[in-house]
This record gives C-alpha cells, sequence and structure tokens, in this order.
C-alpha cells in the first residue's frame, strides 16, 4: 500500500477574499502607488490582460450585432452595449473584481531579510496560481479579461476581474451583463435576503475552494484568529461576515491612499505647469510694459521733433477773417504727414497691447488664485510635507551633494571592508590557535 506524502504544515492563514474598486490603471501598474516596490514589479505574474472594449466584443458583440438587425427603427439601435452600461441610471458595473490574498503581511510577506521570497509566500504563490488558471472554468458565466498576481507588495495576492455574462433574454439583448443571472445560470439559488443571496454563496464556494488548496499545502485556515472547527455555523458566519467587513474597510484605505498618490502627483504637474504659465505671463507684461512711466518717456524724446515741426509752420492771415492759416514748405508737409501716420499707428498698437496686457494680467490673477488653491488643498489633505519632499526629489542634485553621497558610500564600504577584514584576522587567528 502506497503511503500518502507527508505535507509539511505552514500553520494557520486567513483567506482574504475582498471585492475590489476595479483600478485596472493600478493592477496593470501603468499607475505606481507609494506601497509598491518597483524593484519587483517584473516579478508580477500576468495571467490575462484584455482591454475592456475587447472584453465586452466578446462577450456581447454577437448579441448586439443580432439586436441590431432585428430594429427597423434607427434610434432604436445601439452604438456600444458597453457604454450604455457606463451610463446607465441603475448604478450598473461594467465589470466586478475580487482581491484574493492568503495570509497577512505578518504571516506571509513576498520577501525575507535577504530579498528573496519566503517559503510562506511560494506556497500562497502556488495555490493564488492554482486559484487563477481554473476560475474560468469553474465560472463559466464571469468572464474573466484582467488577472494579475502582484508580488511587489507587502502580501502576494490576485487580482480578479471579470463581467458577469448572462443569456438567454427574451426581450432586448439575448446575452447581457448581470451578475445575479449569471450565478443563477451557473448553479446558484435565487436570494432569500440579503445575506443569503447568490453572490453569497457564489463566494463561500470560491472560499472553499480555497481553503481545500491551502489544506493541501499544509495551510489551516483560521477566522480572526479562531479555527473553524471550535466555531458554530451561526458563529462561523458571523466572523466571516465581520472578516469580510475589514478587509473591505482595507480595500477602502488602500484605493483611498492611492487616490492621494494619484492627486499628489497630479498636483504636481498642474502646479508645475501653472508656475511655468505665470513665469510666461510675467515675462510677457515685463516686454510689453507700455503703462504711463513708458508713454512719459517716449513724450520727452519726441518733444523737439514736435516743436521742429511746429517752427516749420509759418502762420497765414486769412483776408476773409476766421480761422488763422499756416504755410509750409512742401519737405516740411511731407515730414508732417509722415510722423501724424507713424503717431496713428502706434497709438492703434498701443490699444492693442493695452488689451492684451488686460487680458494677461487677468490670466496671472487666475493663475496666482488656482495656484493657491491648490497649494491649500494639499495643506488640508495632509500632505505639505510629502509634496514638498516629491517635488524635491524631482530637482537635479547639485555636483557637490552627488560627491557628498559618493563619499558616503564609500566610507560605509570601507567601513564594511574593514570590519570584514577583522573578523578574518579573527577566524584565522582561532584556526591557528586550533592547529596549535
Amino acid at each position: 500500500m502506497a503511503r500518502r506524502k507527508k505535507v509539511k504544515r505552514l500553520g494557520a492563514k486567513t483567506i482574504s477574499f475582498p471585492k475590489g474598486k476595479g483600478h485596472l490603471t493600478h493592477n496593470n501598474r501603468e499607475f505606481i502607488s507609494n506601497n509598491v516596490v518597483p524593484e519587483r514589479t517584473a516579478w508580477n505574474r500576468i495571467y490575462i490582460q484584455e482591454s475592456l472594449e475587447q472584453a465586452y466584443e466578446k462577450c456581447f458583440g454577437q448579441a448586439l450585432m443580432e439586436y441590431n438587425a432585428g430594429q427597423k427603427r434607427k434610434d432604436r439601435r445601439k452604438e456600444k452595449y458597453l457604454k450604455e452600461i457606463e451610463n446607465s441610471g441603475n448604478k450598473e458595473k461594467t465589470f466586478y473584481e475580487n482581491i484574493v490574498q492568503i495570509g497577512k503581511k505578518d504571516d506571509t510577506p513576498v520577501v525575507g531579510a535577504a530579498g528573496k521570497l519566503t517559503e510562506e509566500a511560494k506556497a500562497a504563490i502556488e495555490i493564488l496560481e492554482q486559484y487563477a488558471k481554473t476560475f474560468q472554468e469553474r465560472n463559466p458565466n464571469l468572464y474573466l479579461f484582467n488577472c494579475v498576481m502582484h508580488l511587489d507588495e507587502a502580501t502576494p495576492h490576485l487580482h480578479i476581474d471579470y463581467i458577469p455574462v448572462a443569456n438567454g433574454y427574451k426581450t432586448g439583448m439575448k446575452t447581457r451583463n448581470s451578475l445575479t443571472k449569471a450565478l443563477q445560470q451557473m448553479g446558484f439559488a435565487k436570494a432569500v435576503s440579503k445575506k443569503e443571496n447568490e453572490t453569497v454563496a457564489w463566494q463561500q464556494r470560491e472560499r472553499a475552494y480555497l481553503t481545500e488548496l491551502c489544506q493541501e499545502k499544509g495551510i489551516d485556515v483560521e477566522v480572526l484568529g479562531v479555527q473553524r472547527d471550535n466555531l458554530t455555523l451561526p458563529e462561523y458566519k458571523a466572523a466571516m461576515q465581520k472578516v469580510e467587513k475589514l478587509e473591505h474597510q482595507a480595500v477602502k484605505i488602500e484605493e483611498n491612499n492611492q487616490r492621494l498618490a494619484e492627486q499628489a502627483e497630479k498636483l504636481a504637474d498642474q502646479i508645475a505647469k501653472l508656475d511655468e504659465k505665470e513665469k510666461d505671463n510675467k515675462e510677457v507684461l515685463k516686454k510689453h510694459d507700455l503703462r504711463a512711466d513708458t508713454l512719459k518717456t517716449i513724450a520727452k524724446e519726441t518733444e523737439k521733433d514736435t516743436k521742429k515741426l511746429k517752427s516749420a509752420a509759418v502762420p497765414v492771415s486769412n483776408i476773409f477773417g476766421g480761422e488763422e492759416y499756416v504755410k509750409v514748405k512742401k519737405s516740411d508737409w511731407d515730414k508732417i504727414i509722415d510722423a501724424f501716420s507713424r503717431a496713428v499707428s502706434r497709438n492703434k498698437l498701443l490699444e492693442k497691447y493695452e488689451k492684451k496686457i488686460v487680458a494677461l494680467e487677468k490670466k496671472v490673477s487666475d493663475v496666482s488664485g488656482l495656484l493657491d488653491k491648490m497649494k491649500q488643498f494639499i495643506s488640508n489633505r495632509g500632505l505639505g510635507e510629502a509634496f514638498t519632499e516629491f517635488v524635491k526629489s524631482l530637482e537635479p542634485k547639485t555636483m557637490k551633494e552627488r560627491l557628498v553621497e559618493k563619499q558616503k558610500i564609500i566610507k560605509e564600504q570601507s567601513q564594511q571592508q574593514s570590519m570584514h577584514t577583522q573578523e578574518h584576522g579573527v577566524s584565522k587567528k582561532r584556526n591557528i590557535s586550533t592547529e596549535i
């Protein structure tokens, strides 16, 4: 009789299966939040990665085409089913997400002190990978379009993003996005209450499957530090609900941190742009500063020319009485006409610049106001120090700072080498002593 292979016990761990918000940019590392270790991002595992548009085309493209073909009136045809769900007044979700995690950062860290995968993490990775690879088979009506395992955070975990696909509608599109009906078509009974519904039943089944995988790897599953065997069924359900609430809160906190980090980054860009605009606007104002002082200077410079032109005109008496005339030489008259023409042109140019200046001053005022609001927003959110550090990190280091850093590194290396040499010397002495 063959002996059953003995499984090494790794201790008890929790199973986390909360709903996620579905931040695909975070999941696919298009955005890097503060809790991510970029050096380990290459360790992440991608099982499937489709765009939401492609996934909707696969799931509902045929049904949409058939629906539109049956519509005689153009206004009843649908362009894109995805947009319809996005704009739905029923708060329908375009897709759903669950985050799957075995253990916590205290008992299942990704890396140890040496920076290598821990044994606990390796076991968790195997479980999560098995879960990810069998998800679609277990859930034929939940189309998995994005599934990644993150190993660049504290604990290994999966982001499972799926679209519920329900078939057999008699009116409208025959295939639609409906989580309730999709789960019913997978065999889950209709809801009888808020606590006993299709989603809860499905989550319990998925948790049960994860529990089996854990037990195969020698991991006991616990709920809030209490073994399942020590709880009655009502107590176990209550504990599970409490766990889900706590997990949901943890997810919300993480998402809030991500949002704040995103906002800080966007604000940094906006403030930099506003600062640049403010500088540009001030430069323009300096360049085109044609205010009263400038006009006075121009008036002084043209005073001599004005007197010269006045002296060129000789008064002539009007034999009929009335207004006096002046007589000027043809050459002087040409000069007067030329000066008049230039004066009119300059006046028009001045008016144009004045309008520009007023508009630019308003823009500078608006930009300054917006800048103050952004700074106030950062201050109110308690991001002042973090934002300052972030801005400092963007500044290029001076040669002096680089030299100081280099000297510090060399000093540390020298100290380590010295310690190593001393240890080697002590070890050598011990060996000699032993030989003697």
